[in-house]
């Protein structure tokens, strides 16, 4: 059996393509990954003693993660369909867990990230010329209660 190199397992991953799964079927797969963002704000925090003031900047709530997903515009309304749960107020069928599923240019996954209650809180259709040769792109915000790395 051979052992993993010193520098095995820290290249940069590349990927061609990002699937999002729900219930383990595909309902969207996209080419572009604009983003994922966690942040959790800082809270100020004051303390003194005899001798003196302390500051420190301590983690405060977090914000919902975001994703933002790009991709050339098809005629599959899965994932609009799932946006108008959003926008008609059904949350208990809009907030579904899923994964996103990045894929390298073999065709293998790279990378898997666990979506829990996720919802698109915003479809964007680009702007597009009649008779012109772009493609019409269609960009999803998706918004979580928590993200998590699972695996390759």
């Amino acid at each position: 059996m051979m052992g993993l190199g010193p520098n095995q397992g820290q290249d940069a991953l590349t990927a061609s393509r990002f699937s999002l799964t729900i219930d383990g079927c595909e309902i969207a797969s996209f080419s572009e990954l604009s983003g994922i963002t966690t942040e959790v704000e800082s809270v100020d925090y004051l303390s003194s003693t005899d001798k003196e003031i302390i500051f420190k900047k301590l983690p405060g709530k977090a914000k919902p993660p975001t994703l933002i997903l790009k991709r050339g515009k098809t005629v599959d309304v899965k994932l609009w369909a799932w946006h108008q749960a959003v926008l008609d107020g059904k949350l208990a069928e809009a907030r579904r867990s899923c994964s996103l599923v990045m894929y390298g240019f073999d065709g293998m996954p790279v990378a898997r990230y666990y979506l829990s209650h996720a919802w698109p809180s915003k479809v964007e259709i680009s702007p597009l010329r009649a008779g012109s040769s772009e493609v019409l792109m269609e960009t999803v915000t998706l918004v979580c209660e928590h993200i998590q790395r699972v695996s390759a």
